[in-house]
């Protein structure tokens, strides 16, 4: 029989069930995929929140995000920029670190930011593919404890990422090695602020260093810096690549490709530029001017002194012309950055920008600023003009074209005039930012006479590129009337923009566009404005620095004729009642600057070659030496315009209202740097193979050093005695022959490592080993003649200098040899 149950029991009974509920049903929520700890426990409930890329939350210097899930293992890119810093540390808006591609991932109850990197790739379907992964395991940047889920995203502390000391975020080792950083600290730095919006997160730290050598300020042994940190996320369907060409050149990436046929790995390259697609692509098929889906839009700083704004914008908007030729109107555009919108920031990695920065930097520059790895497309870019480029501008222009100009005859330009420059400055930086590299080949693609033309020139301006790094037209005179003065964007641009942006929906892969591009290239390529010249190296006189025009020597001659015209009027032109003569001293050190480049750019051709790129089907080298002719037109303007004492620099009334002394070492600098560079070993080794190859028909290495030395020591015909100035450089051409008799070596030769393709392990560049080569032998010819002639004239001289530099130039040798 079944005993009944009483009141009491029955109680217990209902209250333990109550409790085992409650305890299964708080057991379910621990396992729950949607929850862990609760929001309370995770997150401040006094938290602000902050919705976008990802839900981010922050209560004073903590700070949460909350990862949606279809948001790990996205690509996404981070940079840092200074948004303040301590005087000696940059500049605001300066880059602090480099971009860095990173993916968050989830690893069972962690979030782990990694490091990804696309300079190894293969086709995901081949074999090889999985080869390519296990070489490239991503690198662990930090790992984050999962506080708990809440709406499909997980929650994770990152305070410590921005606020810890961070390589990633924080002082690069330059910084802390130059600065002697002992470390962050911790108590001295905190979080500005944290946004987010729909493709990117901002934040904004101040970071406090221990440093025992700050740039300034040395006695709070403290750096502190303000710093906006940006993470913007990358296209998930990447822009298709447009590959490399070198015979247009444009900045680009690398990539190392393992998934070719091919039987190697091949080096694929490909453009950086912005993505422009048509908002009708029927029309823009059809042949009709479309605008852009999104146009290139850059903001101005509203730092910029309102009346350089215009210019600024017209330096952007010139562009315009070149984006038709690839099918674009309206393409790209500069507005002012508003000023009252709290969610714009000139550091925001969403937004292209022009920055004006207080800066003493004669300078400006520009490029793209967050690129995808994946397909070179251009998410940002960034210029920076600092405000004492306007200075440089003044002195260029002066040394340039301060004979034929009576608006920089003067020591401040008109608002007109400086803003016209400016307005170049920005298209040429507007250029890198496209994607351009420095074009020096077009400042050298049309002839000295058209460049003397005002018809030709005010139809062409000075040279087909405005990204070149030649400034103005030194060549014309103030005789040939009213030439053009301002650069602007040229021939070459407005094509290489075509060749770059114009959209191409008929082909799938960037293989497929090959043919197209090839031919486009190949219609002009027997046009000398043109072609494309990087200007690194010192062998190609056609792509040098400030060089202009089509014939380097004329070129150099015409431009010292205005060098000469300029210093006798620097007095009157930049003298100010009143004031100091530090404006006058500053023009005056740039006229040597500007003789220096004409005489580097004529020292080119010694030895020299033209670089003309092609590619296998077209006809002609790539190098051409330059012919003997041309190389001994060069000497002879060395003998004249670098050799010879500079006599229209020793202006004495001119001299003494700025210096005591420092004329004679100045002018020993400039004639022995540019000796030391005709006698580089790089340049014999050139001359050594130009004759090996051609023989007589070559300016060979005995040549050269003979014309050398008579132009170095021509005084020993007796004529004359020796000045201070010849002295000082015949006692550097000593200095300069022992170095090459005695201590050159095989790395004083060596060739850039561009030039020095491999095959396995063998190098098909080797160096040039000095010692073995025709070079000491024949500078052993040359200090023996040279001993010959000075004895013959020891004796013939009444000037004691003289004498004593003769008998002085023989023991050397004797003990040289």
């Amino acid at each position: 029989m079944t005993a009944q149950p009483t009141i009491k029991s029955l109680l217990i009974y209902s209250i333990l069930i109550l409790f085992t509920g409650i305890a299964c049903q708080t057991t379910g929520q621990t396992t729950s995929s949607e929850s862990s700890p609760s929001s309370s426990q995770a997150i401040p409930a006094n938290a602000e929140v902050d919705e976008g890329l990802f839900n981010v939350y922050q209560s004073g210097d903590k700070i949460y995000y909350a990862i949606p899930e279809e948001m790990l293992g996205r690509d996404m890119a981070i940079m840092s920029r200074i948004a303040k810093t301590a005087e000696g540390l940059g500049w605001g808006g300066d880059r602090l670190a480099g971009q860095q591609v990173v993916q968050w991932d989830r690893r069972g109850d962690k979030i782990l930011l990694r490091g990804v990197s696309y300079s190894n790739t293969a086709d995901e379907n081949q074999p090889i593919y999985e080869a390519v992964q296990n070489s490239n395991f991503p690198p662990i940047i930090e790992s984050f404890d999962i506080l708990e889920t809440r709406n499909g995203s997980v929650v994770i502390d990152v305070s410590d990422l921005y606020l810890e000391d961070s390589r990633i975020f924080g002082l690069q080792n330059r910084h802390r090695q130059q600065y002697t950083v002992r470390g962050l600290d911790r108590d001295r730095s905190f979080m500005e602020f944290v946004k987010s919006f729909p493709e990117n997160i901002e934040v904004r730290t101040v970071l406090t260093y221990n440093a025992e050598n700050p740039p300034s300020q040395q006695r709070t042994g403290s750096i502190s810096i303000e710093v906006n940190h940006s993470m913007i996320l990358l296209p998930e369907e990447p822009m298709r690549p447009r590959l490399y060409d070198e015979r247009v050149a444009m900045i680009s990436i690398s990539q190392t490709d393992y998934g070719d046929d091919a039987q190697f790995s091949k080096t694929k390259r490909f453009v950086t530029r912005f993505r422009l697609e048509p908002v009708d692509e029927d029309a823009y098929l059809r042949g009709e001017l479309v605008e852009p889906k999104d146009p290139i839009v850059f903001y101005i700083d509203p730092a910029t002194p309102e009346q350089w704004r215009p210019y600024f914008k017209e330096g952007i908007e010139e562009w315009n012309v070149a984006f038709e030729e690839a099918g674009f109107k309206n393409a790209i555009r500069a507005e002012m950055a508003p000023v009252d919108d709290p969610d714009f920031s000139m550091l925001d990695a969403r937004y292209s920008v022009i920055r004006y920065v207080s800066s003493p930097v004669h300078s400006a520059n520009a490029g793209p600023d967050v690129i995808d790895p994946r397909s070179g497309e251009t998410i940002r870019a960034h210029m920076n003009m600092y405000h004492n480029v306007q200075k440089r501008l003044h002195w260029w222009s002066l040394s340039q074209t301060g004979p034929r100009n009576p608006e920089v005859q003067q020591p401040h330009l008109s608002t007109e005039e400086m803003g016209q420059y400016l307005q170049y400055v920005v298209s040429h930086e507007l250029a890198h930012a496209l994607g351009y590299p420095h074009n020096q080949r077009g400042n050298t693609a049309y002839s000295i006479e058209d460049l003397r033309d005002p018809e030709f020139t005010n139809e062409k301006g000075n040279s087909s590129s405005v990204v070149g790094r030649t400034r103005f037209n030194y060549v014309a005179q103030p005789e040939d009337g009213d030439v053009r003065v301002h650069r602007s964007v040229g021939e070459y641009d407005v094509w290489a923009i075509k060749w770059a942006y114009s959209y191409l929906p008929q082909f799938d892969t960037p293989e497929d566009e090959k043919e197209l591009l090839n031919e486009w290239v190949l219609e002009r390529a027997d046009d000398p404005a043109m072609q494309f010249g990087y200007g690194y190296g010192d062998f190609d006189p056609t792509q040098t620095t400030e060089s202009i025009g089509d014939d380097w020597v004329r070129a150099s001659e015409l431009g010292m004729r205005n060098l000469h015209r300029v210093i006798p009027n620097l007095l009157d032109w930049m003298g100010e009642e009143g004031e100091t003569y530090d404006e006058v001293r500053m023009r005056y050190m740039q006229m040597f600057v500007h003789w220096g480049r004409m005489t580097e750019r004529v020292i080119a051709a010694i030895g020299g070659s033209r670089e003309e790129h092609k590619r296998f089907g077209q006809e002609g080298p790539v190098y051409s030496d330059i012919p003997k002719e041309d190389q001994k037109r060069s000497m002879e303007f060395l003998d004249e315009h670098l050799f010879a004492t500079p006599e229209w620099l020793l202006d004495q009334e001119l001299l003494r209202t700025f210096e005591y002394v420092g004329t004679v070492e100045r002018i020993r600098w400039y004639q022995v740097t540019g000796l030391n560079a005709l006698l580089s070993p790089h340049r014999m080794e050139r001359l050594v193979e130009q004759h090996a190859m051609n023989g007589d028909d070559a300016y060979g290495p005995a040549e050269m050093l003979d014309d050398l030395r008579q132009s170095i020591w021509k005084e020993l015909d007796g004529s004359d005695p020796v000045d201070t100035y010849r002295r000082n450089l015949q006692r550097a051409y000593l200095d300069r022959m022992e170095y090459l008799l005695k201590e050159a070596s095989a790395e004083a030769g060596n060739p850039p490592a561009d030039y020095r393709p491999d095959v396995g392990m063998e190098n098909l560049r080797t160096d040039f080993h000095i010692q073995q080569s025709d070079i000491r032998p024949l500078v052993m010819e040359q200090l023996n003649e040279l001993k010959s002639d000075v004895e013959r004239n020891l004796n013939s001289t009444s000037d004691r200098y003289t004498r004593t530099h003769f008998e002085y130039v023989v023991k050397r040798i004797d003990e040289m040899i």
